[in-house]
């Protein structure tokens, strides 16, 4: 140990009846700890066995965690800025149930005075202490009687595409900020915010809605041509004036696949080919109605009503993932809100990685050469999406290993199973709208 290293130690006691859950907890903060700058190494002593202290209900085991940093400079930094984040998670999750003291102690064990934790504030310039809108005098970056920022848009360029980007899409420094632990920290960013450390982080939702977008939007673009072939799709009839003006009149089909339905149906009927007449119109009954439909019309209308409403079908199945974690996990005492937040980050990961697979198959598609690579890089993706998954659950519910293991089983096969019922409904809803219309 280095002569300027100092030994920061806290001592914890914690009720009995939580201390499985309270060790899952305090292995993943320790190791959060360990990631801020200047601590070097830490270890968690010896459990003491159950006190019951005479100012306590209840009994109590003590966990000590002697962590060590390369100078008392460093220490002084993170009290002044990490020390209070990094101690809002535990109390609130563990409130009452959960006592600090702390000490600091030197490289021979000889106790030193703990400084008393910064709160200082860097001064408001004089120019802007008041707001430019209503003129309140400000205290912060935000108006307390208008809301307006005290930032003006008399500013570069750079500065006000950064503002517009980041207050409607999330490319501000939040991105950053947001998208390497979505991608590479399961369950982080919903314990930060449900730990109430959300100015740095997208909002859930919009990283939702931001990952989803693109993720359709690729897909549709690139893959929803091949996700429906109906050979033979040219009609053999001719359309009536009625047939061919419904057709010019669907505001989502291209000028070239109107004409495309119009030539197939009267490339057929020019062909007079009598016992082929009716071979290539869909004809039968569903929920009751009888329908008859050119196949190249309905593949169209199908495929448009289908990349519509799959991306609002899984949005409305977020909140019965919620519901189901809720249910799985009603003992953590977590708010539904806060499962709805871990499944929304879930999800956007999981557009995101989906997305990647995507991508390859593209490449591969133009790139023989990829195929292999390819090949084998959704595979790995494919599995990194259920160990992300599996250690989301696990690093965000604190559970033991096998409890969470035994959960993430049980969801993931209700999950998948509500999803492909969700889906076969949602085709047959759309199925009998499409030659209903």
């Amino acid at each position: 140990m280095a002569d300027d290293a100092v030994i920061y130690e806290v001592t914890l006691d914690v009720n009995a009846g939580i201390i499985t859950e309270f060790d899952v907890w305090l292995t993943q903060h320790v190791h959060d700890m360990l990631r801020l700058p200047g601590f070097l190494d830490a270890r968690i002593l010896d459990s003491q066995s159950e006190t019951t202290p005479r100012d306590a209900a209840s009994p109590v085991v003590r966990r000590v965690v002697q962590y060590t940093l390369a100078s008392r400079a460093d220490l002084d930094n993170y009290l002044r800025k990490h020390a209070p984040r990094m101690r809002a998670e535990g109390v609130g999750r563990f409130g009452e149930q959960l006592r600090a003291n702390r000490r600091v102690l030197d490289k021979n064990g000889a106790e030193l005075p703990l400084p008393a934790a910064s709160n200082a504030t860097t001064p408001v310039p004089e120019q802007s202490v008041h707001c430019l809108n209503c003129g309140t005098p400000l205290a912060g970056k935000f108006c307390t009687e208008c809301g307006q920022q005290s930032h003006t848009y008399a500013a570069p360029l750079r500065g006000v595409v950064e503002d517009f980007f980041g207050n409607h899409f999330g490319f501000d420094t939040k991105f950053f900020h947001s998208i390497l632990p979505l991608l590479f920290r399961p369950g982080y960013l919903s314990r930060e915010y449900s730990a109430g450390r959300r100015v740095r982080y997208i909002n859930p939702l919009r990283l939702y809605i931001f990952s989803s977008l693109l993720f359709f939007f690729v897909a549709w673009a690139f893959v929803s041509p091949h996700l429906m072939r109906i050979e033979g799709a040219d009609s053999a009839r001719s359309l009536t004036q009625s047939e061919r003006q419904k057709i010019q009149n669907i505001p989502y089909l291209s000028a070239t696949q109107k004409q495309r339905i119009l030539n197939s149906a009267r490339k057929k009927a020019q062909a007079k080919a009598a016992p082929a007449d009716h071979e290539e119109d869909m004809t039968g009954t569903i929920f009751g109605r009888q329908f008859k439909m050119n196949k190249e019309e309905f593949r169209t209308r199908f495929t448009h009503a289908f990349e519509s409403n799959l991306p609002k079908l899984l949005f409305v199945f977020l909140p019965l993932v919620a519901l189901l974690l809720k249910l799985f996990y009603i003992r953590s005492k977590r708010y539904y809100m806060e499962h709805l937040i871990f499944t929304l980050h879930n999800h956007a990961f999981m557009f995101l990685a989906m997305l990647s697979i995507v991508l390859a198959s593209i490449l591969s598609a133009h790139f023989a050469w990829l195929s292999l690579p390819a090949h084998y890089f959704k595979v790995i993706v494919g599995w990194y999406i259920v160990v992300y998954i599996f250690l989301a659950m696990l690093f965000y519910y604190r559970q033991s290993f096998l409890k969470t293991l035994v959960k993430f089983l049980l969801i993931g096969f209700i999950y998948w199973m509500t999803l492909v019922f969700a889906v076969v409904l949602g085709v047959m809803l759309i199925f009998a709208e499409v030659v209903r219309t």
